[in-house]
């Protein structure tokens, strides 16, 4: 279990009539190894950040910490549970799991959360508005909670428990 305090926007998966979202950008994008209902896969991640690039080619650079972040509880089964109907790209995260937080205790103001300058450089900040723009130019830039109950989302193997035999 991961709760994520981030500085980012949300990026819708279904298209709007301002921008295509997260299934039409990687079709659009040909992103092949990209996953769209689960952008935390570290192949998918690190597909779609490098696409990226093609907004603003120093996007990486001025943006380092730059992730893709989904709400996800495994203990939701509804149909509607795997695919959320948005991500979220965040220029800043604070995770919170089994670990407190490095120098911030066991709680946090979020009011002090809320003021809290997310240090981006004057070029961070431009890189990160016109990312925005390109992708969901209707969401707001600020900080959200999200809560993802399992972020590797880790499953059984496909087999089984048993191993599978060859016949060799």
């Amino acid at each position: 279990m991961v709760t994520y305090i981030l500085y980012g926007f949300r990026w819708n998966r279904a298209a709007n009539p301002l921008a295509p979202g997260i299934r039409a950008y990687i079709t659009l994008c040909n992103i092949l190894d990209a996953a769209a209902e689960y952008l935390q896969h570290p192949s998918t991640t690190t597909a779609v950040l490098n696409s990226f690039k093609l907004i603003d080619s120093n996007i990486l650079t001025h943006l380092p910490d730059l992730e893709l972040i989904e709400q996800y509880d495994p203990e939701d089964l509804s149909a509607d549970a795997v695919s959320q109907p948005y991500a979220y790209v965040a220029a800043k995260t604070m995770t919170m799991g089994a670990k407190a937080l490095s120098g911030a205790g066991l709680g946090l103001s979020l009011q002090d959360i809320l003021q809290q300058d997310p240090g981006l450089s004057t070029a961070g900040t431009d890189v990160f508005k016109k990312l925005r723009d390109e992708l969901a130019p209707d969401s707001e830039i600020g900080w959200f909670v999200v809560y993802n109950g399992d972020p590797e989302r880790s499953y059984g193997s496909f087999y089984g428990d048993s191993a599978v035999e060859s016949d060799g």
